[in-house]
């Protein structure tokens, strides 16, 4: 189809509207993409907009390519219903950072009730789509939204999470409700090192800090700790030796001797 604009896109998206699903689809999708976003520009009522972006298998672009103003009209709709979860991920992260400073702020102050609702609408996204979303995201906007929502009760947990011994489940995380906590898996499960970031985000820690003998101690202890619920869980499992065992049991460098001279042998074979 020609990629002149359209003469009359109201017109023409109200037919789209009344046609039967496959045949609207079939004559959405003939157009190009600059004519399929004319056609939703056109239509004010936010629920009709909604059902255009759908007559395609994968309307990330169109919203992608959408006024963020024009997709949160549609996801205000959807609030609290749990179905503003199947748009969200496919918003740009200069989309939601832009919702986010829009919808979150009533006169400098955050507007608690909104963010319950925008927490539960992300919680109710998939796992791995929501992760993808949100390692996009600016961890300081990230650190906003979970501030106050996740608390660490470990004394010394600056330590604890730069060197890796904290994850969702550690004990000493607490989080205010299950929204919180699918919001931090879904960090997690995106990147461990994003995770790392918003925590520190949420604690106002500073990476740089130097960290003095006790702090070392502390970790010593933790990580002892944590070696013990693996050799626990190890013999749970009948495992009765560990790696560090086998190391220790195996002379590697004679194993490697052996090996060449096995290689040795072999060549004198051929030669033969």
């Amino acid at each position: 189809m020609s990629s002149a604009n359209l003469i009359n896109p109201h017109l023409e998206a109200e037919k789209l509207l009344r046609m039967p699903v496959t045949a609207a689809e079939m004559l959405f999708q003939g157009y190009t993409i600059d004519q399929q976003l004319e056609l939703i520009s056109s239509v004010r009522d936010a629920k009709a907009r909604e059902e255009l972006y759908y007559l395609v298998p994968d309307c990330t672009e169109l919203i992608q390519m959408s006024p963020a103003e024009d997709v949160l009209q549609i996801l205000d709709t959807r609030l609290g219903t749990g179905t503003a979860s199947a748009l969200l991920p496919c918003l740009s992260s200069d989309q939601f950072e832009e919702m986010m400073d829009f919808v979150l702020w009533r006169s400098g102050k955050l507007d608690e009730k909104t963010l319950d609702l925008w927490l539960f609408e992300l919680s109710e996204c998939e796992v791995d789509e929501l992760g993808e979303m949100l390692s996009q995201i600016d961890v300081g906007i990230l650190g906003g939204l979970l501030r106050g929502r996740v608390e660490m009760d470990e004394e010394f947990k600056a330590l604890f999470i730069e060197e890796g011994l904290v994850d969702p489940s550690t004990p000493g995380i607490d989080y205010s409700d299950e929204r919180a906590k699918a919001i931090i898996d879904a960090i997690w499960e995106a990147d461990a090192d994003l995770f790392v970031r918003v925590l520190y985000e949420l604690f106002g820690l500073d990476r740089e800090d130097e960290l003095g003998e006790e702090l070392w101690g502390s970790l010593d202890r933790a990580k002892e700790e944590q070696e013990e619920r693996v050799r626990e869980r190890d013999k749970t499992a009948g495992i009765d030796i560990t790696e560090a065992e086998i190391l220790e049991k195996v002379d590697l460098d004679q194993l490697d001797l052996e090996d060449k001279k096995g290689s040795k042998v072999d060549e004198e074979s051929e030669d033969a």
